[in-house]
C-alpha cells in the first residue's frame, strides 16, 4: 500500500500530529512519499501511482494538480473540490449555512470603503474571501481604519463581531468521531497551541453532521465561538492539524489506513488495535 502526501511545505521533522501519523503508518508497512509539486509539472506524467493522495495544502496550484490526479483516476483525501470550497470563505459559509451550520451576519465585498455602512452598527471583522490570499483577520471599528488595508481588489468576507468572553472552540471530526478543544488566540506558547480539551455536546455533534454534509468530507476543523445565542461557526479547515486531539496521529493513522483499505483491490491486515473511542 502507498499514500504520496501533497503538499507546499515539507512535512516537519518535529514532532507533530501529521508526523507521528505518517511515522505510524511506515510501521503499518504504508509506503509514504511526500510531494512538493514544482512550478512546473509535465501533466503526461500525472498517472495515479498510489492507493491514496493526501491533500495537505490550499495551495492553489497543489490543489490544480491533485485535480489532474483526481482526473486521471487518483483518490485524494480530501478531495480537490472540497479543498477549494474550504479555500473559498465567500462559498463555504453560504454552502455552512444552506445546510443549517449557525454562521454569523455575513457580507462580502471588493470595495472596503462599502463597509462604512455596516460599521455604523458596531464593529466587523474582515477576512480575505480567499484563505492563504496574505491577509489576516482583523477587527475594523472605524472606517479610518480602512485606510491601512491593502486595496487590491479582491473578495472579502466581512462578519459580524460576535459577543463572547469565552476561548476560542476548536472541533475536530476524523470520521465518526468528534473532538472538541479549548484554545486561546493568539495562542503564545506549545500549551495554548495544544489548548484544553472539552465534552463536544449533542448540540455540536449535529453542527458537525451539517458541517460534513456541506463540505462533502468527514475530515475537517471547525472554528467556534460562543454567543448569546449559540455556538456560531466562523471558519472551517480542511486537513487541519488535530493540535490537543487525544491520541490524535493513531486516529487519523487508524483514518487514513481504512480509507487507503477501501479502495477497489486493496485489502491489507495489520496488527495495531484500531483506536475506538
Amino acid at each position: 500500500m502507498r499514500i504520496v502526501v501533497l503538499t507546499s511545505q515539507p512535512v516537519p521533522r518535529a514532532a507533530s500530529v501529521t508526523t507521528e501519523c505518517l511515522e505510524l503508518l511506515r510501521t503499518w508497512g504504508v509506503h509514504v512519499d511526500v510531494l512538493l509539486p514544482a512550478n512546473l509539472v509535465d501533466l503526461s506524467s500525472l498517472e495515479p501511482a498510489a492507493d491514496l493522495y493526501l491533500l495537505k495544502s490550499v495551495n492553489e496550484h497543489i490543489v490544480s494538480v491533485a485535480s489532474a490526479l483526481e482526473a486521471a483516476g487518483a483518490r485524494c483525501l480530501n478531495t480537490a473540490h472540497t479543498v477549494r470550497l474550504c479555500r473559498d470563505r465567500v462559498a463555504s459559509t453560504v454552502a455552512l449555512a444552506a445546510h443549517g451550520v449557525p454562521v454569523p451576519q455575513t457580507w462580502t465585498t471588493a470595495d472596503l470603503p462599502a463597509l462604512e455602512s455596516l460599521l455604523d452598527d458596531g464593529p466587523v471583522v474582515l477576512k480575505a474571501g480567499r484563505v492563504g490570499a496574505g491577509v489576516g483577520n482583523r477587527v475594523v471599528w472605524d472606517v479610518d481604519e480602512l485606510l491601512d488595508i491593502p486595496l487590491s481588489g479582491q473578495p472579502w468576507l466581512v462578519q459580524r463581531l460576535q459577543e463572547t468572553s469565552s476561548r476560542d472552540r476548536k472541533i475536530y471530526r476524523i470520521g465518526s468521531q468528534v473532538f472538541g478543544v479549548k484554545r486561546r488566540w493568539p495562542a503564545t506558547s506549545l500549551e495554548e497551541k495544544l489548548g484544553e480539551p472539552f465534552t463536544v455536546t449533542a448540540e455540536l455533534h449535529e453542527i458537525t453532521e451539517r458541517v460534513a454534509a456541506a463540505l462533502g468530507t468527514d475530515l475537517f476543523g471547525l472554528d467556534l465561538v460562543e454567543t448569546p445565542d449559540g455556538p456560531v461557526a466562523v471558519d472551517v479547515h480542511p486537513f487541519p492539524g488535530f493540535k490537543g486531539v487525544p491520541n490524535g496521529a493513531l486516529r487519523l493513522a487508524d483514518y487514513i489506513y481504512a480509507a487507503m483499505d477501501a479502495a477497489p483491490g486493496t485489502h491489507h491486515a495489520r496488527t495495531t488495535q484500531e483506536v475506538s473511542s
